[in-house]
Parts: C-alpha cells; structure tokens; sequence
C-alpha cells in the first residue's frame, strides 16, 4: 500500500503517459491494478515461472495484456528449471513460454503483444514488421 501512495502521488494526478515500469513484479491483484490505472507497467521476471507463484500467476492473468514486459533480471532469479543457477537472458523465453500458458495464448503472440508494449514504454519506432 506505501507503494501505492508514492507512485499516485508521484505520478497520480500527472497525466504523465508510461510513467515506468514495476521491475520484478511480485505484489498482488490490488497493486497490479492500481499500478496499471497509474499508468505503469508490470515486468514478468523468472519469480513467475517458480512452482509455488500460483497466486502471482493468477495476478499476472488479470493484468491486461498491453501493460505486461517480460524481463530476466539477470544474472538473478532464474526461471525454472535454471531456480538457484546464474540467470541468463536467453531464460527470457522460458518467462515467455510460461506467460502464453498462463494466459492461454501462443508464445508468438505473448513476443509480439510485449514487444509493442516495450516500443510503447520506451518511444521506439518499431523497424520490425
């Protein structure tokens, strides 16, 4: 919740466009969502892909999917099955694979909605068809 107050009043009432994003998320339904209204955006790292993160599973579902970046936090919090190994930033597929399950949709179309999302994010022209 202290969280939350900083961000709404940092950013809030600015009307500020994709203020950020919330690296390595792990908070809950309420957070994402109050987040999200603020206008951030939600990074997917490998703590999603961990066996016992049902319920950061279940949040991540509820985010909509224009708002979601996938991120590898590396050398940090590898994905299963590389928990407790260096992390690498090949290991963001795994992210990837693990999100298009969660969210019962294919791998090419979780690449191409968080791609966008980052080109939205960041202001970069896309040069990619």
């Amino acid at each position: 919740e202290e969280t939350c107050e900083i961000l709404r009043a940092a950013y809030g009432q600015s009307g500020q466009e994709n203020p950020g994003v919330l690296h390595c998320f792990t908070g809950g339904q309420d957070m994402a969502g109050e987040c999200v209204r603020i206008g951030f955006y939600i990074g997917v790292g490998g703590i999603f892909t961990f066996k016992k993160s049902e319920a950061l599973r279940k949040t991540i579902e509820e985010v909509p999917f224009e708002r979601l970046l996938l991120e590898t936090d590396s050398p940090f919090l590898a994905p299963e099955p590389y928990r407790g190994k260096r992390n690498e930033p090949a290991y963001v597929r795994i992210i990837a694979e693990c999100l298009a399950q969660a969210r019962e949709c294919t791998l090419a179309e979780v690449g191409r909605q968080t791609s966008v999302n980052f080109d939205r994010l960041f202001r970069i022209t896309p040069s990619r068809a």
